[in-house]
């Protein structure tokens, strides 16, 4: 078993990522110490060597995160004592070495937190970045559905209105008029605001609603997608003409139901249509 397998069964708090961040952050600031004690001790390369040290806990906080940028704060913090003092006595200082580490000893907790902070609020900015992306892409595609909407909505009041021999009605799953065309309003005689949000059965005769005729001919529509009939519709005041009527069931992108088409067509000589005989 790794060491990272053994953490991970010792501490569950912390996933094997987190783990692998804090392995890399110590790997990373003891191979730095090496290289600058190097540098500084045997070449003579570097002239102070705090500055590099501060520099290594800053790069591993920003790479790692705060919990290993602490880490990297604590081994530069152990590795000072030996490295500042005497090649031959360790742990004596000169007065220069002991200065220089206690710069090291106080900035490196200070330069791990800032710099996780600032770490912090980089992820932070990332993602809020990604969000307001992806809500601003999520934008994008309603207002696409919206135009192709409204493209659609304009082309059947284009149609529609073309039809003035028919009366065109959109009604939702209950029945209840949504829109119409300026055919419905001449044929059937209501204005919109009359009938927008009432029931098509206004359409049928006393007899018929008793029956229950408007119901089964959206059931019908409903099982085979659409019906049609010939037969008398009542006009606004109760007068009836004859007429052939349409419901075609209208589907939403998933194939559910999402209302139906209406369209009624008179049957009398003076309405333009062919000759009706009454049913029965």
């Amino acid at each position: 078993m790794g060491f990272i397998e053994w953490a991970n069964d010792a501490l569950p708090g912390r996933t094997t990522q987190g783990w692998a961040r804090l392995v890399g952050a110590a790997l990373f600031t003891f191979l730095s110490v090496v290289i600058v004690a190097l540098l500084w001790r045997r070449a003579g390369a570097i002239g102070d060597p705090g500055l590099y040290l501060l520099f290594t806990v800053a790069a591993a906080t920003y790479l790692a995160g705060g919990m290993a940028g602490m880490l990297s704060a604590a081994i530069v913090l152990f590795c000072s004592f030996l490295l500042f003092s005497h090649p031959l006595y360790p742990f004596r200082y000169s007065d220069l070495d002991w200065r220089q580490m206690m710069v090291v000893a106080i900035a490196c907790p200070i330069i791990a937190l800032m710099v996780g902070s600032l770490k912090e609020q980089v992820d932070r900015l990332t993602v809020v970045t990604e969000e307001a992306r992806a809500l601003r892409n999520e934008i994008e595609r309603l207002e696409a559905v919206r135009e192709a909407q409204l493209l659609c909505e304009q082309r059947f009041r284009l149609m529609a209105g073309c039809m003035t021999d028919y009366a065109v009605c959109v009604l939702d799953a209950g029945g209840l008029v949504q829109k119409w065309n300026s055919g419905a309003e001449r044929l059937l005689g209501y204005l919109d605001q009359e009938i927008v949000g009432q029931s098509y059965s206004r359409f049928f005769a006393k007899d018929e609603l008793l029956a229950r005729h408007p119901d089964r001919l959206l059931e019908q529509a409903r099982f085979s997608g659409q019906m049609a009939e010939e037969g008398w519709r009542l006009r606004k005041g109760g007068a009836r003409f004859p007429s052939r009527t349409h419901v075609i069931q209208m589907r939403d992108s998933h194939g559910a139901g999402a209302g139906y088409l209406l369209v009624i067509r008179d049957l009398t000589q003076g309405g333009n249509g062919p000759p009706f005989t009454p049913p029965g």
